[in-house]
């Protein structure tokens, strides 16, 4: 049974409030005397991190899966450290989030190293950011060797801030639909990093469970995450695909134009180094059809696809920022392409490389950067998402992230809350898998 569509309206802007205001309550709690709150919040979610393991346990006995075992029993043995050890589990996240910060420096270092080499006007902001980032990990680590002090600042604060931007968003909701344009929506401070990134596959791995199961078919799982929005057609949509594993687990995300998908990534294999992580950046357009059944049946694929309605001035600065980047791009074939064009007997079968199986099933065009950021692909940073930031953003929508690593999870969370958001500009919510799509005739 689906919640009425009012009610879900209703409920998501008074849940911005509450809690925006409870965020802002816990984070100043934290600020003023954070083992009050910290301690017992690690001890309870010790306790859920626990029941979470046990549950694990019985779903694997019950359906006799061995991975779900050792996940159940590394959740409990991490919840009992968490239930009486809380001091020691605020040290160990210190640790951890002192290390991230770091490679969040390594991040912003080599995009400045390929900023330079791409001649990016820009690219001393990257050095500068590298800087900090560098100066707030040795602060954060001698933190966590001298007390636990400096991680109580770090989630007083960030629970603050994430706390106004939930009021804000509150506002925006609330405030008459005149008014609503007057509000900016420039920066968002997403969830943290492990959990965004893991976002989709969770969705993914909960959907494929309910419907294998046959609990629900896929018109009613639609229907059951389906808001009452308006009844326009998108101008432009944002698609979130990811597998179970592999580093398909991670996500991709592409834009779709006029049924025309746009895709950016590393696919010449011939230039990829650091273990695939950099590369050529290369970008892609195909058609939306060919590539849904590709990404379905070849990546073995869910894909979510959110329309986003834009005004007529937003998607002109849309098409303008597409239009820039294409002034900046030369047509590049895969190698499969250009056999196939010098040789009628070309098999694919001869070719490893993922963009000759990606132009064989969907004869996508292929481009590569003259300079520029995107000219070389960085996993960390100048990815996918990166990209299709950088267009949307033209429209004034929200910045996934202010600084650092961004994933196709930060994306899929972005555009999920605003599609839960009645004021949101994403307007549609649509699932492509093997549960409702075709396989293409050969």
């Amino acid at each position: 049974m689906t919640v009425k569509p009012n009610i879900k309206k209703n409920f998501n802007i008074t849940w911005l409030l509450l809690y925006g205001a409870g965020l802002i309550t816990v984070g100043i709690l934290v600020l003023v005397n954070g083992k009050i709150v910290v301690e017992p919040a690690a001890r309870l979610g010790g306790i859920f991190i626990v029941a979470n393991g046990i549950h694990r346990l019985i779903r694997a006995y019950a359906r006799h899966q061995r991975l779900p075992v050792f996940s159940g029993i590394g959740n409990i043995i991490i919840g009992l450290i968490s239930v009486f050890f809380p001091a020691a589990t605020l040290a160990l996240l210190s640790f951890i989030f002192s290390l991230y910060v770091f490679l969040n420096a390594l991040v912003k270092f080599i995009d400045f190293g390929t900023a330079l080499k791409n001649a990016v006007p820009d690219a001393f902001y990257d050095f500068f950011s590298g800087i900090f980032f560098t100066v707030f990990g040795i602060i954060m680590l001698f933190g966590t060797l001298m007390g636990s002090q400096g991680m109580l600042v770090v989630i007083g604060l960030y629970c603050i801030i994430y706390g106004a931007g939930e009021l804000r968003l509150f506002i925006r909701e609330a405030a008459p639909n005149k008014a609503k344009g007057i509000i900016r929506r420039r920066i968002r401070f997403s969830l943290p990093q492990v959990i965004t990134t893991f976002i989709p596959l969770k969705t993914l791995r909960s959907y494929t469970e309910r419907l294998d199961s046959r609990e629900i078919d896929i018109e009613k799982l639609q229907n059951e995450e389906r808001y009452e929005k308006s009844a326009d057609t998108p101008d432009i949509h944002v698609l979130i695909h990811v597998s179970a594993d592999g580093v398909g687990s991670i996500g991709h995300c592409d834009l779709v134009l006029n049924g025309t998908v746009i895709s950016y990534g590393n696919y010449d294999k011939a230039s990829e180094r650091l273990f695939g992580g950099i590369g050529d950046g290369v970008l892609f357009k195909a058609d939306f059809d060919k590539y849904i059944n590709f990404c379905v049946y070849h990546d073995l694929q869910m894909v979510f696809d959110f329309g986003i309605k834009l005004s007529e001035k937003q998607l002109a600065k849309v098409r303008k920022g597409i239009a820039k980047l294409e002034r900046n791009v030369t047509r590049w074939k895969p190698p499969y392409q250009l056999a196939a064009e010098n040789s009628p007997t070309a098999d694919i079968a001869d070719f490893d490389d993922y963009c000759s199986s990606l132009w064989n099933g969907t004869h996508a065009r292929f481009f590569k950067f003259k300079s520029g950021r995107f000219k070389t692909y960085f996993v960390m940073s100048t990815n996918c998402v990166f990209l299709a930031d950088y267009i949307l953003s033209k429209a004034g929508t929200d910045i996934v992230k202010t600084a650092g690593i961004i994933t196709p999870g930060d994306y899929y969370d972005y555009m999920q809350s605003e599609y839960a958001l009645p004021g949101g500009i994403v307007i549609t919510r649509d699932i492509y898998s093997k549960y409702n799509v075709l396989p293409a005739e050969t």
